[in-house]
């Protein structure tokens, strides 16, 4: 007869995996943004920190997907479901990747460090909005590039020199969040949109 709790036990010692010492060069990312000019960016990029909360990605997601709709034009529920799973799925690795953040004389302790959430919805959101609207023909795809490239680029780095994260957390964000924006792609091309690109199309190969 097994011992109680002796089923339980290899569940629990799976259920958490400790990330230890961070590798040298998180720490030497972390000195050179911890000089005079990193702090400076730190402190003029503090307006993104609102925006890589779940509240803030998720009300631009709404806002865009109802700014879809309202034109017809298809995506909207590839873009919630993005800053959704954007959400659920950092919090879900944190569960199981215990790591502590960088360690500040005004903070507390805290052991939720990977990957960077705000970098890893950040990352989910823009990619899967970008993707949408030049998919659609509603942007250029240097500017599909500026948003979906851009946008988690500047998270990310406003995330280490704000000394809130390492950076192999902002790129563990960049990675999921990429991830995510490609399963999030669920929404058919927009069929409206079709005839008068072909339309535009025909006119062009006329002249």
């Amino acid at each position: 007869m097994p011992l109680p709790g002796a089923r339980s036990a290899p569940i629990a010692a799976m259920r958490r995996i400790v990330i230890d010492d961070p590798p040298a060069v998180d720490l030497r990312i972390r000195r050179a943004a911890q000089t005079a000019p990193g702090r400076a960016a730190g402190r003029a990029l503090a307006p993104l920190f609102p925006i890589g909360l779940p509240a803030g990605y998720l009300a631009i997601a709404y806002s865009t997907a109802h700014w879809l709709r309202k034109r017809g034009v298809g995506g909207s529920r590839s873009i919630i479901i993005s800053a959704w799973l954007g959400w659920l799925l950092h919090r879900a690795v944190k569960v199981v990747l215990i790591r502590q953040r960088p360690l500040r004389r005004d903070a507390r302790v805290r052991y939720d460090s990977f990957p960077s959430g705000h970098t890893t919805g950040a990352t989910a959101l823009a990619l899967t909005t970008a993707l949408v609207l030049q998919r659609d023909g509603l942007i250029s795809p240097q500017r599909a590039a500026a948003l979906g490239v851009g946008a988690p680029l500047l998270m990310g780095f406003y995330r280490v020199v704000a000394d809130d994260h390492w950076a192999t957390d902002v790129a563990g964000g960049w990675v999921l969040g990429t991830a995510i924006a490609l399963l999030s792609l669920t929404d058919s091309p927009n069929m409206r949109r079709a005839p008068r690109l072909v339309r535009r199309a025909k006119r062009k190969f006329a002249e």
